[in-house]
């Protein structure tokens, strides 16, 4: 029994000494762990420390590298002597002109389509498309069988009226003599006013066909005929030609439009809300794509009286000269109406040689110190003769190079070409 109890007590001291070291490797791992840990977050802090003072100090750098990029420096001598001025910004007081839309068309007044006066063959073209024409000239002749009814009938009443004549003279000679009686020399008379109705109207009718009977004259005998000459109604260009010789044409065909160019309708949209601004009289002036430097003027002849409930907008009428041909109908333009208004705005108005582009981004330099001078980036808005709104950009009290900008530019190039190297 003795043996058994001893035997026992040895297990539990066994297991006694072995629960204590596992408790006692635990308590080292537990140690372990713990210092590993705070030992890893102070490398880690440490490293992102260094990180960002590395990030911060390049970006640091960067930044004073694109202040460099975008600076001009320049001592007061260069900038008198390099005509560079300076104004401060400003914000400024003007009555906003009205901008519109609008069409280049031929002058109503002054553009002909020409046909001929009645049926008949082309026999001869003389006009071209480009030519210049004047009133009166022909620009074709063409053969009509209406013609030959007209020369036969001015024949047949010429006759008769001259018979009239020679028989009234005799029936008035023997009237004098008492030979006659007086209700003979009467009819004689009335014969002869018939006779010379009937010729007025022979006449008029080669008037109506572009005749003049008195240069015919009788040189053109039985089935020899003049030809019928198409003229033009005016002196201008001719923009248009359909005639084809050899073809039958008549009265419903045009064969030439002529039109004088050297005045134009510039044919507008005003918006509505702008109608109030606006009246005849009112000086404009036209710019086009083509020709970006150079504008015409004009004034405004006429206001619609109706208005297009689509767009909302009234059609005006310029007229204005081109004398130089520059100007084409059916071109598009851009109308800068001079309208007078009780209403003004403000806002930040600079001289167009103060900007320039860089890309598509307009662009000014600021003066941020006597000698020094920063390029920096605009939004512009309207523009207004000679000057660009500046809606983003520029705050009031900073000095803005407003000529010379060229100059600082170039100055800025150079810098960068010297850095390259």
């Amino acid at each position: 029994m003795s043996g058994t109890k001893e035997q026992s007590t040895l297990q539990d001291t066994a297991r006694r000494n072995k629960k204590a070291a596992l408790m006692a490797l635990g308590a080292v791992a537990l140690v372990v762990a713990v210092l590993s840990y705070y030992g890893l977050t102070a490398n880690k802090e440490h490293g992102e420390g260094h990180e960002k003072e590395t990030t911060r100090e390049e970006g640091e750098h960067k930044e004073g590298e694109h202040e460099e990029e975008t600076v001009v420096h320049l001592t007061k001598e260069a900038q008198k002597t390099s005509g560079v001025e300076v104004a401060a910004v400003a914000l400024e007081s003007f009555a906003a002109p009205i901008e519109a839309t609008a069409v280049i068309e031929l002058d109503g007044d002054r553009v002909a389509k020409i046909s001929a006066r009645t049926s008949g063959r082309l026999v001869k073209i003389a006009a071209s498309q480009g030519d210049a024409v004047k009133t009166g000239q022909a620009l074709a002749w063409f053969d009509s069988p209406e013609l030959g009814q007209a020369l036969a009938e001015y024949a047949k009443s010429k006759g008769r009226t001259d018979l009239a004549r020679r028989n009234l003279e005799r029936e008035e000679t023997l009237f004098s003599k008492k030979i006659s009686p007086e209700k003979d020399v009467i009819r004689a008379r009335q014969e002869l006013a018939e006779a010379g109705a009937d010729l007025a109207f022979a006449r008029e009718r080669f008037h109506l066909l572009g005749i003049d009977i008195d240069q015919v004259g009788e040189k053109h005998e039985g089935d020899q005929h003049p030809l019928i000459a198409v003229t033009s109604p005016i002196s201008g260009s001719v923009i248009e030609r359909t005639a084809t010789q050899g073809e039958v044409v008549g009265p419903d065909k045009p064969l030439f439009t002529v039109a004088d160019l050297s005045r134009l309708w510039v044919i507008i949209d005003i918006y509505e809300k702008d109608l109030g601004r606006v009246r005849s009289g009112t000086a404009v002036k036209v710019s086009t794509t083509a020709y970006a430097e150079k504008s015409f003027s004009g004034v405004i002849s006429y206001l619609g009286e109706v208005m297009d409930e689509t767009t909302r907008t009234v059609k005006a009428r310029v007229v204005v000269k081109n004398v130089d041909r520059l100007l084409k109908p059916g071109m598009f333009a851009t109308v800068t109406i001079d309208a007078k208004s009780a209403q003004t705005e403000k806002a930040i108005l600079l001289p167009e040689e103060a900007v320039f582009l860089d890309g598509s981004r307009n662009y000014v330099f600021v003066q941020t110190a006597p000698e020094k001078f920063e390029m920096r980036e605009i939004t512009g808005g309207r523009t207004l003769g000679k000057r660009l709104e500046v809606t983003y950009g520029l705050k009031q009290g900073e000095q803005v190079a407003v000529k010379g900008a060229f100059i600082l530019k170039s100055e800025l190039k150079k810098g960068e070409l010297e850095d390259d190297d």
